[in-house]
C-alpha cells in the first residue's frame, strides 16, 4: 500500500498526480467547483444558516444602524400619508364652514377644491361672508377660470385662508382672528349648559315663545336678518325655552343663543344675526329701548335705568 507522506522529487509527483486517486480527487474539486459556480449552493446555505441564526446574533454595526434607521423613516412616512389622506377625506366630507375649521390641526393644514369652498362660503351669513372675502372678488376668479383649490391653515391662534390658482399661487387670502371666527359663525354650534353659565347673555335672556312671537311679527327680510338659517333649530332635538342676545357686535353681527330642553340636558345652539335686524325685536321685547342713532349702529351695553 503506497504511503501518503510528502514526496521527495518531481518524479514522485508527477507518478502521485497521474495516479487513480489523485484523479479521484482532481475530479471531485472540480466537480464541486463546477456545482458552485452553476447552482451557487454554497451562498444558498450560507444565507440560510444565516437567516436561521439572525434573531440570535446581536444588532450592531453600521449595516444593522442603517436598516433601523430606513424601518424608522418609512413607518414615520406611512404615518404622515395616512394622516393627510384623512385628513383629505374629513375635508372633503365637510358640511360646513365650521366642521372644516374645526377639523384643521396646528401642524398640518388642507387643501379643498374651489367649488367646495364657494358652496361653504355660501352658507354663512351674508355681512360676515364679505368681511371673509368679496363675493365679487370670488365670481371675478371664478369667471376667469384661475381659481383652483383653497388652502387651509391654523397657526398662532389664527386661520389663514389662500385661495390659490394651479401653479399654487396665490390669488387672494385672509386670517381670521377668534373674535372674527364667531362673527362668520364658524365656531362649534352648541354649547352645554344654560344660557346663565354664558356672560356674554346677562341681561338679555327672553323666554323663547315671547322671542319667536316677536319675531314673527316683523317682515320676511329682517326674519331672515335675525335667523338666517331657521332649519337647524327645527332639526335640532328637544324644545327651545329661552333666547339670550349678546352684547357683543362683531363686523356688524350679533350672537344669539336658543337654549333647549333635550332628553341629555340643557344645551345652548348658537346663532348669529344683523345687528340691525336683532334691534328690531329687542324693541319689540323691551319698548324702553330707543332706537340707535342713525349713522352710528352701536348696540347698548346696558338697558336704561340701569
Amino acid at each position: 500500500m503506497p504511503a501518503w507522506s510528502e514526496p521527495q522529487d518531481l518524479k514522485t509527483w508527477m507518478v502521485r498526480g497521474v495516479s487513480f486517486r489523485g484523479a479521484v480527487v482532481f475530479l471531485s474539486v472540480l466537480a464541486i467547483l463546477i456545482s458552485e459556480v452553476r447552482f451557487s449552493w454554497v451562498e444558498v446555505l450560507v444565507g440560510r444558516y444565516l437567516a436561521v441564526t439572525n434573531s440570535h446574533r446581536p444588532e450592531s454595526g453600521n449595516v444593522w444602524e442603517q436598516g433601523r434607521l430606513k424601518q424608522v423613516a418609512t413607518q414615520t412616512l406611512e404615518q404622515m400619508v395616512t394622516r393627510k389622506l384623512s385628513a383629505q377625506r374629513e375635508a372633503r366630507g365637510a358640511t360646513s364652514l365650521a366642521q372644516l375649521i374645526d377639523g384643521l390641526s396646528a401642524s398640518q393644514g388642507t387643501m379643498i377644491a374651489a367649488d367646495q369652498f364657494k358652496k361653504l362660503y355660501s352658507q354663512i351669513p351674508e355681512t360676515a361672508a364679505r368681511n371673509l372675502f368679496s363675493p365679487i372678488l370670488m365670481l371675478r376668479i371664478s369667471a376667469e377660470k384661475s381659481w383652483d383649490r383653497v388652502y387651509m391653515e391654523r397657526e398662532n391662534g389664527q386661520v389663514g385662508i389662500y385661495l390659490l390658482d394651479r401653479g399654487n399661487n396665490v390669488l387672494s387670502y385672509t386670517t381670521l382672528t377668534d373674535r372674527q371666527l364667531r362673527a362668520t359663525g364658524t365656531e362649534p354650534p352648541v354649547l352645554a349648559g344654560t344660557l346663565d353659565e354664558q356672560a356674554e347673555f346677562a341681561g338679555r335672556i327672553y323666554p323663547a315663545d315671547r322671542f319667536f312671537m316677536a319675531l314673527d311679527t316683523l317682515p320676511a327680510e329682517t326674519q331672515r336678518g335675525v335667523l338666517s338659517q331657521p332649519g337647524t333649530l327645527l332639526a335640532a332635538d328637544g324644545t327651545p325655552v329661552r333666547v339670550g342676545i349678546s352684547d357683543e357686535v362683531n363686523a356688524g353681527m350679533i350672537r344669539i343663543g336658543i337654549e333647549m330642553d333635550t332628553p341629555g340636558g340643557r344645551q345652548v345652539l348658537l346663532a348669529t344675526g344683523q345687528e340691525w335686524a336683532v334691534w328690531q325685536v329687542r324693541m319689540l321685547l323691551e319698548p324702553r329701548l330707543s332706537k340707535p342713532p342713525a349713522g352710528k349702529p352701536r348696540w347698548p351695553l346696558q338697558r336704561e335705568g340701569q
